[in-house]
């Protein structure tokens, strides 16, 4: 099983992504919620990713329905301003948010002894750590595994942390690179 796998510190990334969806009032933990959990990762030392902007630039992906900024970009070029169109809907259905159900939900599954289910995306995200891994010549699965297999996918993980200076090909290099 690939969970047996992880190593402690990519085991308590993956624990801490559930609390960050739980926190959001979140449905399910997204690729969002494991990078947020992993902003501490040792690949990402040399970068500077304060939780608070990070988690906010997310949130202002999930506002606009998951669109990222070439997405606002282009349909911008067609005359579509996301921003008028999200003021109007907000103003007209009121601002969306994390509201009762999914916190109820999830005090819920807290109580059942359930957590948070991990959307399809993330659960490609662990997958694909897997590969990361092996192609780096490693049978275990650390936190740095993790941020790869983050950072292959296109979407708003690559986008928030890309305009960050966080690109897959520099954070390999770091990993791959003798640890002294």
């Amino acid at each position: 099983m690939i969970g047996e796998r992880f190593t402690r510190e990519a085991r308590q990334a993956v624990v801490a992504a559930v609390g960050e969806a739980e926190r959001a009032g979140s449905k399910r933990v997204e690729p969002e919620h494991l990078a947020l959990a992993l902003l501490d990762a040792p690949a990402l030392a040399g970068f500077d990713l304060p939780h608070d902007e990070v988690a906010a630039e997310f949130a202002d992906i999930r506002r606009r329905g998951g669109l990222t900024g070439a997405d606002v970009e282009a349909l911008r070029g067609l005359g579509i301003d996301v921003d008028e169109v999200l003021g109007a809907a907000e103003r007209s259905l009121g601002a969306a948010g994390g509201g009762g159900t999914a916190t109820r939900t999830g005090r819920r599954w807290r109580l059942f002894g359930n957590h948070v289910p991990f959307a399809p995306e993330s659960k490609q995200v662990l997958t694909r750590c897997l590969t990361e891994a092996l192609d780096l010549g490693s049978s275990v699965l650390t936190a740095d595994h993790l941020v790869l297999a983050l950072l292959v996918a296109r979407g708003p993980v690559s986008e928030v942390l890309g305009g960050r200076g966080v690109r897959y090909a520099e954070v390999r290099r770091l990993v791959a690179a003798p640890r002294t």
